[in-house]
């Protein structure tokens, strides 16, 4: 009777850490991919200085940026059981009085594991143009992480796609804080004043007296994103954005947006629900799960073994 109750708990060890084994090396792996299926809305909201070009002025006003992202499934990248999602997303900022400040489209094809961009796709782009994307805007190129950060967020800098740049730079990693209850890591993504295009203006615009000068549009921003490390996803993100214009003197004129724009609190609370839940299914099987069958696993196996040793012994001295 010792012998086979021996043999069972040395199988069902056995069974145990293999399945804490599969458990991380397997099931994890083929979990922590994004969804094809996404959509997400997000509304940061805040206070700014607005250039409004019909009237040539600079007013204050309280804005509202309003993000939508979501899946593209009939390109042919977005292939079911494939690694690659394409993302299609539109940023729209109006005022208090539903004016539209501006518009910007991004397409753009994604690992879904490590949520960095890929080259490799067809049709991509960025544009604020309303008349859709030129063939400028569908050769820009694609780079960095886009809306949201891998899955097992290290502690450590990341490159990041800015859309009004066009390219990825440098974010951060700052510290850990808690959002909510929410364990986050905070990334900072210090963009300095950088020409982004040339546009013909006003010369007053610039200083000048002339009727219409070439002035650089210069932009920059401070973009903070608090992470959920585990998930990857941005819980929380703020800008403090300024464009101005320079003359050909190179001397700044009209400053065209100057808003520091923050998530407002229905998206922290939705964004925090989102990861708590996506981070405890995760956490269950890449940790807690094996965590568990391992320690359960090699309990069993030692008691089967020693169940084994001391009745083999037990009948020797009987």
């Amino acid at each position: 009777m010792r012998r086979i109750a021996s043999l069972v708990l040395v199988g069902l060890g056995i069974f145990s850490l293999a399945l804490a084994a599969v458990l991380r090396l397997y099931v994890y792996p083929e979990l922590a991919v994004v969804p094809l299926d996404q959509k997400t809305e997000s509304v940061a909201e805040g206070a700014a200085k607005v250039f409004y070009p019909q009237e040539l002025v600079v007013k204050d006003a309280q804005l509202t940026a309003t993000r939508k992202v979501e899946s593209n499934l009939t390109l042919p990248e977005a292939k079911v059981g494939g690694d690659v999602m394409v993302w299609d997303q539109g940023l729209v900022v109006t005022d208090s009085e539903n004016k539209l400040v501006s518009a910007m489209e991004h397409r753009v094809c994604l690992d879904r594991r490590t949520n960095m961009a890929l080259q490799q796709c067809s049709q991509q782009y960025v544009t604020d143009s309303e008349d859709g994307p030129s063939k400028d805007d569908r050769a820009v190129h694609q780079e960095g992480l886009n809306y949201k950060f891998p899955f097992d967020t290290q502690p450590q800098d990341y490159e990041y796609f800015d859309t009004t740049l066009r390219k990825a730079s440098t974010a951060r990693y700052e510290g850990t804080e808690t959002l909510a209850g929410l364990e986050v890591y905070k990334f900072v993504q210090k963009i300095p004043s950088t020409k982004f295009r040339d546009q013909e203006v006003p010369g007053t615009l610039v200083g000048s007296t002339e009727a219409s000068v070439k002035a650089e549009r210069r932009y920059q921003n401070t973009r903070t994103m608090w992470v959920e490390p585990v998930s990857g996803i941005i819980v929380k993100g703020s800008e403090q954005q300024r464009q101005v214009l320079a003359g050909p003197d190179g001397k700044e004129g009209t400053v065209l947006l100057d808003a520091t724009l923050t998530f407002n609190e229905k998206t922290v609370d939705e964004s925090v629900a989102r990861a708590s839940e996506a981070r405890d299914k995760l956490t269950l099987i890449s940790t807690t799960g094996p965590v568990v069958l391992l320690s359960v696993g090699l309990v069993m196996l030692l008691a089967g073994i020693a169940l084994g040793v001391f009745g083999r012994r037990a009948r020797h001295v009987a």
